[in-house]
């Protein structure tokens, strides 16, 4: 009886080790793709949505024994000060109608970069006049303001930049993050998701758990040695076939590519085996002297191909005695299976 086993977590490990160039390739696709639509975004705003401002530095002359009010007034404090009648009312008086005051709030942003006597004003909007008008009504708010709270002795203006145009951000590290996160999160998905499937051969234990045949050996796609742990092992199970039986059909679902493609690479492999024992299977009845093995790619979909050929055979009064895995990754079945020492 074939017990069914759950996902074989070392070998999805192993595939992902074996997938990691093309996952960090993918998350670098991912970045640069999301920097590019970023680009993209940032020109098209700067060239429709132009955004002008204005930076302001102003000096705040505290009052003699109010030392207090230094720790009190911030760049949170000034932000939610100058939204207030005392200074953003003053300035809607001067506007005029013509200016909403929601917007105009808006508009302003206080900061205190290091030392609290200096008090840094940005004005931003889409119009460089409203900007400018904005701006001129606030400084002439806040030294008025200065000239009236008892915590200051001034607030006076020291340094105007001028109304600019902004340059909007090209490039973000936040938006490429995000695209290398998203795109590698895909990958690891789509990774996980073809593995768990099962419609794909990674070991001899898949072809025992979704074939339940018996498997015989393998061959990688590269670096196959008649020394090689695996390759001699594949060959003694065939040998071993064949004293029982004098030829060997190789059934695949590739029209005989696939099983071309084995018996090429087990006459590369210089072994003590007659190559020409085998034969691409072209009928399931056989005889009692030969024998049907099933030829399964590795890494490949495969699983609905092979079943239902071997489902045909056995229609057609086939027996299909064991299977073979073939075109392995040498670098996975290392992983996997361990290193083995070439005997000599």
């Amino acid at each position: 009886m074939v017990v069914r086993q759950g996902t074989d977590s070392k070998a999805l490990l192993v595939t992902f080790i074996r997938k990691l160039p093309q996952l960090l390739l993918l998350a670098a696709v991912g970045g640069a793709f999301a920097c590019s639509l970023y680009l993209l975004h940032a020109l098209y705003m700067s060239a429709n949505n132009a955004v002008f401002s204005i930076e302001t530095e102003y000096y705040i002359d505290f009052a003699d024994g109010r030392l207090e009010a230094k720790d009190y007034y911030n760049d949170y404090t000034w932000n939610d000060v100058i939204a207030t009648d005392l200074i953003l009312g003053k300035m809607m008086e001067e506007l005029g109608t013509d200016y909403d005051r929601a917007s105009v709030g808006q508009m302003l942003y206080a900061d205190i970069l290091s030392d609290v006597r200096y008090l840094t004003i940005t004005v931003t909007g889409e119009d460089a006049r409203r900007v400018s008008d904005v701006n001129t009504a606030f400084c002439n708010a806040i030294t008025s303001f200065g000239g009236r709270m008892d915590e200051f002795d001034a607030i006076y203006l020291i340094e105007d930049n001028g109304v600019k145009k902004v340059e909007p951000d090209r490039f973000s590290w936040r938006v490429m993050l995000l695209g290398m996160f998203i795109f590698s999160a895909v990958g690891i998905f789509l990774t996980a998701l073809v593995f768990i499937t099962g419609d794909r051969f990674y070991t001899k234990t898949d072809v025992i758990k979704y074939l339940e045949l018996k498997p015989l050996g393998l061959l990688c796609k590269t670096g196959n040695t008649k020394n090689g742990w695996h390759e001699r092992r594949l060959v003694e199970s065939l040998n071993e076939l064949l004293e029982e039986k004098r030829k060997i059909y190789l059934l695949d679902a590739s029209d005989g590519a696939d099983a071309a493609v084995f018996i090429a690479r087990l006459k590369a492999l210089d072994a003590d085996i007659a190559p020409d024992a085998f034969s691409l299977c072209e009928r399931y009845d056989v005889g009692d002297d030969a024998a049907i093995l099933a030829v399964v790619p590795f890494g490949k979909v495969y699983r609905e191909k092979i079943t239902d050929e071997i489902n045909n055979a056995v229609m057609h009064n086939g027996t299909v005695s064991g299977a073979v895995l073939t075109e392995c990754d040498r670098h996975w079945v290392n992983m996997y299976y361990g290193r083995k020492d070439v005997k000599t």
